[in-house]
């Protein structure tokens, strides 16, 4: 026998077991590695997908198979990442397939139970690297992914969202929105800033990755058609935050959702370098879009240094 894979199911018999590894060439004796398992007992039997290496004999084979050695991949998720693409990257390290991932990821009653009361894990999966078997059950990388969030989230101060008047849901939304905005650190909190205000104004936020996330078109430009989405998530066309985050957002973003700058910014539009320009009204911020997005200089000059 040359190396293999095999992967033990949940709740599988140790005959079960024994007859898939005859039949795969891994053992030579089904009766055999049976006759092992009762001895030794295979109460301690866990799932997952092994490694069999050439000269494995059936009771080295059911140690690994009691130790739950079972195959890891590292893998990094990057903060930014929304349940889409964690779901892509897991399915290309074969940990857990698309379809399964994402159907856990949407089932309330499941995420209730680990403590996940919103409509889809989005956002409460902490972006981080980790080491997770493959073919894993969806529900337990769901499980890891979040006890990380609630690790991070216990390690952050988060008694400001009082003072701020945001529940723990809304201030993951909102850092998960300063998360797809910024691209350079130091605009976190200025950015947040910008959404806070208005939110105190009662003004729409017109944060473009929502629309984004509205109509799944994650990659690409954004159409007028899609800025007229009704969906609850297209904040150019309602008031407040969407209903969920929009991706998974990392400590940064969290903690400048919690801490915005004191200033009072309205507007901010990019300068095509990965900074933004900050503007407090939408004469000045006007004239910052016609300069950066559609070059008409028209007496503009840009010496904000934040």
């Amino acid at each position: 026998m040359q190396n293999d894979t095999f992967t033990v199911k949940e709740g599988e018999t140790i005959r079960g077991v024994a007859t898939r590894l005859k039949k795969q060439n891994i053992i030579t004796s089904d009766k055999l590695f049976i006759a092992i398992g009762r001895t030794i007992g295979t109460a301690g039997i866990r799932k997952g997908k092994y490694r069999i290496n050439a000269g494995d004999s059936s009771l080295g084979i059911l140690f690994k198979f009691m130790k739950g050695d079972v195959v890891k991949r590292k893998i990094t998720i990057p903060e930014g990442f929304n349940i889409y693409s964690i779901a892509e990257r897991l399915a290309a390290q074969q940990i857990v397939e698309t379809g399964d991932f994402l159907y856990y990821a949407f089932n309330t009653a499941y995420l209730e139970s680990i403590g996940i009361r919103s409509a889809s894990a989005e956002g409460y999966l902490f972006p981080d690297t980790y080491l997770l078997p493959e073919s894993s059950d969806a529900r337990d990388v769901i499980a890891v992914m979040h006890k990380r969030f609630r690790q991070v989230v216990a390690s952050t101060d988060i008694s400001a969202r009082d003072d701020i008047k945001l529940t723990t849901h809304e201030l993951i939304t909102l850092a998960s929105l300063i998360e797809k905005e910024a691209r350079i650190a130091s605009e976190r909190r200025y950015i947040s800033a910008v959404f806070h205000n208005r939110l105190e104004k009662g003004m729409k936020l017109d944060c473009d990755p929502t629309v984004r996330y509205a109509v799944k078109n994650f990659t690409g430009r954004i159409t007028f058609g899609d800025l007229a989405s009704n969906s609850p998530f297209n904040t150019y066309v309602h008031r407040g935050l969407p209903p969920t985050p929009i991706c998974s957002p990392g400590k940064e973003s969290i903690e400048a959702a919690l801490y915005p700058a004191d200033a009072g910014y309205l507007f901010f539009v990019a300068r095509n370098d990965g900074s933004h320009y900050f503007s407090k009204n939408l004469k000045e911020h006007n004239r910052a879009v016609n300069y950066y997005q559609k070059g008409i200089r028209n007496g503009f000059k840009d010496t904000q240094r934040l």
